[in-house]
């Protein structure tokens, strides 16, 4: 019988062409075998990992609750022993206090705790709200003789006023036009070294306010050499430490707390700690280290 050679060569080909796609195949379904294999394999190692993630985790927490816990009892340890830490701390240190709201005026306690630190109060006034008043201006300006364009020509009499023994029948005048409000004050008060700025608001401070006020007596207390500490209560629905920080004020954020008046006695004592202190997220630490 003739072969038809063409037939004979398609044949061969269509031979090859199915051995080729059953090798190729054979081949897919073999990776596909080893894919799963490895799949698998990685599979295995996330689980594995997972697992070692879940018990470091599950340590770190326990390890952190320990920390917390032990935290917790030094702080308290700290609250209820504090009159015996920071006992003669302030010894001859003679210690000024300024509020600068007189509808959140804490200076009493302020001065509590240098008295029960065995330091002096060299003066304790607080800025009355009207120091930014037009009218009250005026009449100060009238009564006093002054060239007072502003509140912060006010401010700064103030302060200046402070430094001055002659400065004392002028801080009565200006009580007397309820201006400040003097709390109390020694015959020792323009020797002070250090002034403690009583901060924190019941309403919100704009940074105009801020810098009229506060920010001109802490630039006119730093030209006279005082040491500044700013100060606010764990309570103060508006916080003073953000803009107490730029104008590089040490401050504390828990001065109502044992842990917040050691740490006052402690910035008062060591003038060139600077920093952040107390429990918001803006401090820097819970209290100062003593060089």
């Amino acid at each position: 019988m003739h072969i038809n050679m063409k037939y004979y060569i398609v044949s061969i080909g269509a031979i090859f062409i199915a051995l080729g796609i059953g090798m190729l195949v054979g081949f897919n379904l073999n990776y596909d075998q080893e894919l799963s294999k490895q799949q698998a394999n990685i599979i295995s190692d996330l689980d594995n990992k997972f697992e070692d993630l879940k018990t470091t985790n599950d340590n770190l927490e326990k390890s952190l609750s320990t920390l917390t816990a032990d935290y917790d009892k030094a702080v308290e340890l700290i609250n209820k022993n504090k009159d015996k830490i920071i006992a003669d701390t302030l010894s001859e240190k003679n210690i000024g206090i300024i509020s600068t709201n007189e509808n959140n005026d804490y200076s009493t306690e302020i001065s509590d705790i240098i008295t029960k630190a065995n330091g002096s109060v060299a003066f304790n006034i607080v800025l009355n709200n009207n120091v930014e008043n037009k009218e009250k201006l005026q009449e100060v300006s009238t009564k006093l003789n002054l060239e007072l364009k502003s509140s912060k020509d006010l401010v700064k009499y103030i302060s200046e006023c402070l430094a001055s023994q002659e400065g004392l029948s002028k801080l009565q005048e200006l009580q007397s036009l309820e201006v400040i409000k003097v709390n109390s004050i020694s015959d020792e008060f323009s020797n002070c070294e250090s002034v403690i700025l009583a901060g924190g608001n019941e309403s919100k401070v704009d940074d105009k306010k801020f810098k009229e006020v506060d920010g001109i007596l802490i630039a006119s207390l730093k030209e006279q050499n005082k040491s500044l500490v700013g100060v606010q209560q764990t309570n103060a629905k508006f916080s003073y430490v953000d803009m107490y920080s730029k104008n590089k004020v040490a401050n504390i954020d828990n001065v109502d707390e044992g842990i917040g008046q050691v740490s006052l006695v402690i910035l008062l004592n060591d003038k060139g700690i600077t920093g952040n202190f107390g429990r918001l997220e803006t401090a820097s630490t819970l209290f100062p280290e003593k060089k």
